[in-house]
């Protein structure tokens, strides 16, 4: 127990200016926090067992105390001041158990002095001064988690959060309480109170207690599931990181939060061991992070695995390695290349002497080949060649592990020295081959390794590419390998040894060996293809055969093989069109995807006009991709989209306009969501094609309306918990901007280094707008009001064609007069766009448009027609009489007052339509009255409609709202 310090009447007085002096100190500096937290403690001790007033010293004390306390409670969030006071509690609360525990320990020496060895260890009193205000802060607190303001309920989490460290023994009713409490408030509705609130919970973890498990469970689905980034955050950095909880932890990995993730590579992951992980779990969290988008946290990955793991490992790159399996890894090598970027001082370090060549493992041997391609990729030769084996040794290195390989029974081991002939053979790859010696020996190797019936598919690659290198140009590269597959198909078999079905099955294998060696050749080819050439022999000898076969892999590779040798011969690839069109719509499974990638190859290269007479027309060819589009397999899916838009991109496609909009839809329609792929290309697409080129700009623009039309009907498949995507006025706001030409400027100007031009092709993007006022007329009442909202996006200004923002204003008035909207955002978005057209005209008022002069324009004759038939259509739709409207009836340019027709809306929209449309034949004094009666009743009505929704209003106010997002508020 600490000792009582002598204190008296004079020092309970003191309180209210001493402990206000020392809050008002510790809210300006943070530096002496402890000092203060020292004399708050030594005055609570003076304070003890000294009464004045009915009031004890201690309850003196802790009623000065809270007082102060609740000066802090409702300040807002982040105010440095207010913090200070909160950490200045926090280091009062430490300081108060750190003494304590002293006292305690002094009085346990003494008695343990002076007892009896033998004799039980006798119990200490806990209770203390500081226990007693611990007990009663914390109580207190608890009721401000109750609090209406939830600036008070975020004070209050913020202080338990961070003197929870520091309670000691509390009672275990108490604690249970806390438990309760705080379980309530990481379901409250204000994120920065969650946060706060799974800090102290996460404090509280402990496997002892009967309710560590309901904590950590209650901590896990805010991890998963809260949708604040900053909650999963305070979570994933607090949390104990345990064997049940390390899975979730990992997940964050892939949280949509950058923050996160490179918390959890920079904050969570270097403390624990990745011996701990299984090997599916490294390598899901190294593929996470090498991968992934944000530069960041790609670097923190890498500084996990430079750091962190190669500390774990004692600094020894192998054994790093080894934790990898680098046989399977589709990852390692990956994470190599990047670690030796970082850390290029690793590879500098590492020495190859001749023992380490003839004790190759499949590690060392990734590890070489790793170092190797980091200098080969940074074209840095001296340390490339200093590196590198000889030739001679390189094949002698080959010829020793393939003989390994063909003795190996193990089939344990041949995985590995598969692996070691393929880093061997990738190491070769990157090597001049400057003897003339070493060279011949290569290529004889090389020919004699692509002879053995069971090379992996990826060493076949391997060989071709050190072929192609070993080969003088590409015609003796053709001659070689046109070779190799004549001993390839000549090889001997052993069909005199065994039964009918054995040796057709070592005839197809020796087939598709063939094939997958002609692939190989045909990608590393680039000139044309003539009849003349040793291909052409292939071709009709392997692979018209392997497409004409019953067998599917074998069509799988011969379709691939002819595609390939279509793209070196326009004619071959005409005359061989149908097949690939055959293929992509009669196909089955793989066959169909490579029909489908032949079709989309071929007319990359060659353009659909081109290739298009062979199936039909141009269209036709179209149709046929616009089908896949719609194809239930997303992967197929994903490939014809991208390629279309490549071919979009490359102005391969003769209409542009119709694709483009086919895409656009496709883009935002519901079924495309889960289709990731998909929808990331085109979302990279989109900007791409529109801010490239003025042309491509005015393709978007043509097919902004009548895309953000047909979404209105598209996107009313989103419905409840299913809707995922963007709303039609997202997406109509989306597709405007990369509609907008000065973006385009902008971003040109920024490439190139220029200033941005003040003259911008404004044409198409104001026609934009006079299309949406057209379709605005006869649209659905939810797709006109997108309409109309965005055409204040348009921000038309002075560098708009001026007869383009006539038209508008004509169109504009129509649409107001015809009274089609109930609602009063929609009515305002259109005065206001009025309002920045008569701006752009310099008009100052409506009475002021001078229609004779317009009528004059030949440019404007075509929207006076367009209103003119709106209105022939209303009096086809009228009431029958067959009669039209005099001009008196529209005389007025703002409609005039329907006298003669009691019901309004079907007689009202077309006079309406006529106020314009008659300006072609009334003279303009007629036009020109303006008696704003109509106006006035119209603002009486918008009056009345406002004070309704506002007694509506209040009398919801009135009512107890539910939190719509699932977290409890505070009066619950």
């Amino acid at each position: 127990m600490p000792s009582k310090s002598k204190g008296g009447p004079d020092t309970i007085a003191s309180l209210r200016s001493v402990i206000p002096s020392i809050f008002d100190a510790a809210q300006r500096s943070a530096t002496g926090h402890r000092k203060h937290a020292v004399a708050l403690h030594t005055l609570q001790t003076k304070c003890h067992d000294v009464d004045a007033e009915g009031l004890t010293g201690e309850d003196a004390f802790n009623k000065e105390f809270i007082r102060n306390l609740n000066k802090v409670l409702g300040i807002k969030k982040r105010e440095p001041s207010a913090d200070k006071v909160v950490k200045l509690v926090a280091t009062f609360v430490q300081v108060s158990h750190e003494l304590d525990m002293q006292a305690l320990a002094k009085a346990k020496a003494k008695l343990v002095d002076t007892d009896d060895v033998f004799s039980a260890e006798p119990e200490m009193d806990v209770d203390t001064v500081s226990s007693r205000f611990v007990e009663l802060l914390i109580k207190y607190l608890l009721q401000g988690f109750q609090a209406k303001e939830k600036l008070t309920r975020m004070r209050c989490c913020q202080i338990v959060a961070m003197s929870v460290t520091s309670l000691g023994e509390i009672d275990e009713q108490l604690y249970f309480d806390l438990i309760k409490k705080l379980t309530e408030r990481i379901r409250d509705k204000e994120a920065s109170i969650r946060v706060h609130a799974a800090i102290a919970l996460s404090k509280l973890q402990s496997g002892e207690d009967e309710d560590g498990g309901e904590v950590t469970e209650a901590l896990l689905s805010l991890l998963q599931h809260d949708p604040s980034a900053e909650v999963r955050r305070a979570v994933l950095l607090n949390i104990e990181k345990s064997p049940s909880t390390l899975p979730f932890v990992l997940e964050r990995a892939r949280d949509v939060d950058p923050t996160n993730r490179k918390c959890l590579f920079l904050k969570v992951m270097p403390s624990i061991d990745y011996h701990l992980l299984s090997i599916e779990d490294r390598e899901r969290l190294l593929a996470a992070g090498v991968n992934d988008r944000d530069v960041n946290v790609k670097r923190a990955c890498v500084r996990m695995v430079g750091e962190s793991w190669l500390t774990f490992a004692e600094e020894n790159l192998l054994e790093l390695t080894s934790s990898l399996d680098v046989v399977d890894s589709p990852v390692a090598s990956k994470v190599m290349q990047a670690l030796f970027t970082s850390y290029p001082e690793i590879p500098e370090n590492l020495q190859f002497d001749n023992d380490m060549w003839e004790t190759l493992t499949p590690e060392m041997t990734f590890i070489i080949r790793s170092i190797l391609e980091y200098y080969f990729e940074r074209k840095d030769a001296d340390q490339t060649d200093k590196h590198l084996p000889e030739v001679m040794k390189l094949a002698q290195l080959l010829e020793t592990f393939g003989s390994k390989l063909e003795n190996e029974e193990n089939e344990e081991l041949r995985p590995d020295f598969e692996f070691i002939i393929h880093q061997l053979l990738l190491i070769a790859k990157m090597s001049d081959f400057p003897d003339e010696l070493g060279r011949r020996q290569m290529l004889t190797l090389m020919r004699k390794m692509i002879l053995v019936p069971e090379i992996p598919e990826n060493n076949i690659e391997a060989i071709t590419d050190i072929i192609r290198k070993l080969s003088i140009n590409e015609q003796d590269f053709i001659r070689i390998m046109v070779e190799v597959v004549s001993d390839v198909r000549e090889t001997p078999s052993l069909a005199d040894s065994i039964d009918e079905h054995d040796a057709v099955t070592e005839a197809l294998l020796v087939s598709m060996k063939s094939l997958m060696i002609i692939k190989y050749i045909l990608q590393r080819c680039f000139d044309t293809l003539s009849e003349g050439s040793s291909m052409y022999g292939l071709l009709t000898e392997c692979v018209v055969p392997a497409v004409q076969s019953s067998e599917m892999v074998l069509q799988d590779y011969g379709i691939e093989c002819l595609a390939l040798c279509c793209l070196l011969d326009k004619s071959l690839a005409i005359d061989n069109l149908a097949l690939f069109v055959q293929a992509a719509t009669e196909g089955k499974a793989e066959l169909r995807t490579k029909g489908l990638s032949a079709l989309l190859d071929l007319a990359f290269m060659y353009g659909i006009s081109d290739l298009a007479p062979s199936v039909g027309s141009a269209s036709d060819f179209v149709e046929l991709l616009y089908g896949e589009l719609s194809n239930g397999d997303e992967k197929t899916q994903a490939m014809v989209g991208e390629g279309i838009a490549r071919l979009l991109y490359a102005h391969r496609i003769p209409e542009p306009a119709k694709v483009l909009e086919e895409l656009l839809v496709l883009y935002y329609h519901p079924s495309t969501s889960s289709n990731y792929a998909l929808r990331q290309c085109l979302t990279y697409f989109f900007p791409a094609f529109s801010y490239m080129a003025h042309d491509n700009q005015a393709v978007m623009q043509q097919v902004t309306v009548s895309t953000i039309c047909r979404l209105g009907s598209v996107l009313k498949q989103q419905t409840g918990d299913a809707q995922t995507g963007a709303t039609q006025g997202q997406a109509a706001q989306q597709i405007v901007a990369w509609a907008d030409p000065r973006i385009l400027e902008a971003i040109s100007a920024m490439n190139n280094g220029s200033s941005v031009r003040t003259t911008v092709r404004m044409g198409g993007y104001t026609q934009l707008g006079v299309d949406a006022l057209k379709r605005a007329f006869k649209a659905s009442p939810a797709t006109r009001k997108v309409l109309v909202q965005t055409l204040n996006k348009l921000a038309l200004d002075e560098s708009s064609p001026q007869t383009q923002l006539q038209q508008l204003f004509v169109l504009t008035r129509a649409l107001t007069q015809q009274e089609l909207f109930t609602d009063m955002i929609t009515r305002n978005a259109l005065a206001r766009f009025e309002t920045s057209l008569l701006k752009l005209l310099d008009i100052e008022k409506i009475d002021d448009v001078n229609l004779e002069s317009w009528l004059e324009e030949p440019e404007m004759a075509s929207v006076f027609e367009f209103v003119a038939m709106l209105d022939t259509e209303e009096d086809e739709q009228g009431d029958g009489n067959g009669e039209n409207s005099s001009d008196e009836d529209t005389g007025d340019w703002n409609g005039g007052s329907d006298v003669g027709s009691p019901e309004r809306p079907t007689n009202g929209l077309r006079l309406g339509a006529l106020a314009v449309s008659s300006a072609m034949s009334v003279p303009m004094s007629l036009r020109s009255r303006s008696p704003l009666k109509r106006a006035r009743e119209e603002r009486i009505e918008e009056l009345t409609r406002e004070i309704d929704e506002l007694l509506d209003s209040e009398s919801d106010e009135e009512e107890d709202d539910d939190d719509d997002n699932g977290y409890m508020s505070a009066e619950e």
